[in-house]
């Protein structure tokens, strides 16, 4: 769909941003969890890297769900050394635009990751200024604009240059019109992600079984699994940055 994103109209431009969005979460997740699980398997114990950061309140809420270790790491070694919010109110923005500038860097040499770590250290101080009004609205009210925040931050994100975002976002507003049709799966695919996202446990909180008797379902899950990848090779979404 993004091949010929030139296309897309107002839906369609949502689709593929929704879409992008919950396949980032679920790919990454994902395989975070098949490694924290093989790391058990030898002894080692790998510490939790998501906690449904999709129902996060706040953009700060955010990043103390999303990718776990890297914000951990952010945090400690870059916005503490700097000073973090030890410092006066301009000096502790900075920090956190440094930080998030940095943090976006990390994920490769493209503006377009430079770009999308300023649009978060910029919500964050903007999460901090407004901390005591935004407290004042329901929760589901946060949810929702923290989520829409976190999906156009995505864009950027996804985006291989600035042009593309720019057409990317404008469709996404309506500026751009354009006619490319949604496919009807992809529309049910992103309806149930959001259902997923904010009904189901993360995997991390879930308990499962190891006794004998659980092997058949155990079993029946990876012949499940396999079936689906119909003997195609699928990279991380990760791998490909």
């Amino acid at each position: 769909m993004l091949a010929t994103y030139h296309t897309l109209d107002f839906t369609g431009a949502w689709m593929a941003a929704l879409g992008y969005t919950f396949q980032l979460y679920y790919d990454f997740s994902g395989y975070s969890d098949m490694a924290i699980g093989l790391s058990y398997l030898f002894g080692i114990r790998i510490p939790q890297n998501f906690a449904a950061p999709y129902q996060a309140t706040g953009i700060r809420d955010f990043w103390r769900r999303w990718h776990i270790s890297l914000s951990t790491w952010l945090r400690d070694y870059l916005y503490i050394r700097m000073g973090g919010n030890r410092c006066r109110a301009v000096r502790t923005h900075v920090n956190l635009l440094v930080t998030m500038l940095l943090g976006g860097l990390w994920h490769g040499a493209n503006w377009t990751f430079v770009v999308w770590g300023g649009y978060h250290g910029a919500l964050l101080i903007l999460d901090r200024a407004l901390e005591t009004a935004a407290a004042k609205a329901a929760v589901g009210v946060r949810q929702a604009v923290t989520f829409l925040a976190i999906v156009v931050g995505w864009v950027l994100f996804r985006s291989t240059d600035f042009s593309m975002a720019l057409v990317w976002l404008r469709k996404m507003v309506g500026l751009d019109p354009g006619d490319g049709a949604v496919p009807w799966q992809l529309i049910a695919w992103v309806l149930l992600s959001l259902v997923m996202a904010n009904t189901l446990p993360e995997t991390w909180d879930l308990r499962f079984g190891s006794g004998f008797r659980w092997a058949g379902v155990y079993a029946a899950g990876f012949v499940i699994a396999y079936l689906f990848m119909n003997g195609q090779r699928s990279v991380f979404l990760y791998y490909q940055l």
